[in-house]
């Protein structure tokens, strides 16, 4: 997890730091983001201590490690990528368990991946990956295809979020962890051939998750010595952070169903639902901007022109943007700030596909937007 750390950190500098356009979002507004030289003495301290922590791996670089990765994201919520939570938990829970129990810092990141596959695979279960996500990975390799093939790629887009729902169940268990492991392995292999260089070529950030899920799938269920039977792995014995992450990786992703807990805290990466911000500008706001953010901006009309918030997270910072509707509005009031007062910014806030408040569109202007 430290190396995916570095690699995470090396691929998207500018997440990290505060000298950059796009805005950061502190959890709560009287946190103010450290400026330069701050931001970039905290980003090389938790760089060398996590390197040290690779060589010494005593729990007091660990925790120390863990303290500034949480004063980085208190003060923006974009930098809670899923790989940056799932590997801050893991850090945590060995930590936490110390030399003196290996099996419950084991068990506790079992937990972890287990329930992240859990996850991932019902968020994949919606029209949006099956009819449009999926195909889109797979089309460089079967082309515009015919009809037969198009319903074979809706067959396995159907199928591939069950399987890998199953896939977490079996992890659980002693009796299909072998089969669990080796179809997860397959399908990192299949994400990597799809949005790498042989295929779709994006996310780069993402690369090395896929590698580190891989190298945890083995050392934590293929090459471990003891063979945990599920409750060992779901409760454990006298480690009180585990269930503290029963809830956080368990539990709490049932919220986001009913839009009441972070899309990205829900393991639904690149699940084809969530919720997009665009923000719309006049001419006149258009001029106003930096070259570089203009260089997100596209043409959709007379005098109207759009911005789409993912598409300059994903330039800007290398990753993407935090999809939640907090975030969307703060880089929106950001770009009033160019606005001068001139009426012609418009958010706008497509909803995710939820059991509650599903696919609702949200529409804000400048004076809506305070704080």
């Amino acid at each position: 997890m430290i190396a995916g750390l570095l690699a995470g950190f090396a691929l998207s500098p500018k997440l990290w730091l505060s000298s950059r356009l796009y805005p950061l979002t502190p959890v709560w507004s009287f946190i103010k983001p450290l400026t330069s030289p701050g931001d970039y003495i905290v980003f090389f301290t938790v760089i060398a201590l996590l390197i040290a922590a690779a060589i010494v791996p005593r729990r007091e670089i660990q925790i120390a490690v863990f303290v500034l990765l949480t004063l980085v994201v208190l003060q923006d919520q974009s930098r809670l990528q899923p790989w940056f939570y799932q590997y801050a938990l893991m850090l945590l829970a060995i930590a936490l368990a110390g030399p003196d129990r290996p099996a419950a810092a084991l068990n506790t990141c079992c937990l972890i991946v287990a329930a992240t596959y859990v996850w991932s695979g019902l968020a994949k279960l919606n029209p949006n990956f099956i009819g449009d996500t999926f195909p889109f990975l797979v089309t460089p390799f079967i082309g515009g295809g015919n009809g037969v093939v198009e319903w074979l790629v809706r067959l396995l887009a159907f199928l591939a979020p069950l399987l890998e729902c199953a896939a977490g169940v079996g992890l659980l268990t002693r009796r299909f962890r072998p089969f669990a492991v080796f179809f997860a392995i397959v399908m990192h292999v299949f994400i990597l051939v799809t949005i790498g260089p042989l295929g779709r070529d994006v996310n780069i950030v993402v690369w090395p998750w896929n590698l580190a899920m891989i190298a945890f799938l083995l050392i934590l269920f293929f090459r471990r010595t003891e063979d945990p039977a599920p409750w060992e792995i779901i409760w454990g014995r006298a480690f009180a952070f585990q269930k503290i992450v029963l809830v956080l990786f368990a539990l709490m992703p049932m919220l986001s169903l009913f839009n009441l807990w972070d899309h990205y805290l829900s393991s639904a990466l690149y699940s084809g639902n969530r919720n997009s911000g665009v923000v719309y500008l006049s001419d006149a706001v258009f001029d106003r901007l930096p070259d570089k953010i203009e260089d997100y901006v596209t043409e959709e009309g007379p005098n109207r022109n759009k911005l789409d918030i993912f598409d300059w997270s994903l330039g800007e910072l290398n990753v993407p943007s935090y999809p939640e509707i907090r975030v969307y509005k703060n880089v929106a009031r950001e770009i009033c700030g160019y606005a001068l007062d001139d009426p012609g910014v418009e958010l706008v806030i497509q909803g995710k596909l939820a059991l509650v408040n599903s696919n609702r569109r949200s529409v804000y202007h400048c004076s809506g937007l305070t704080k």
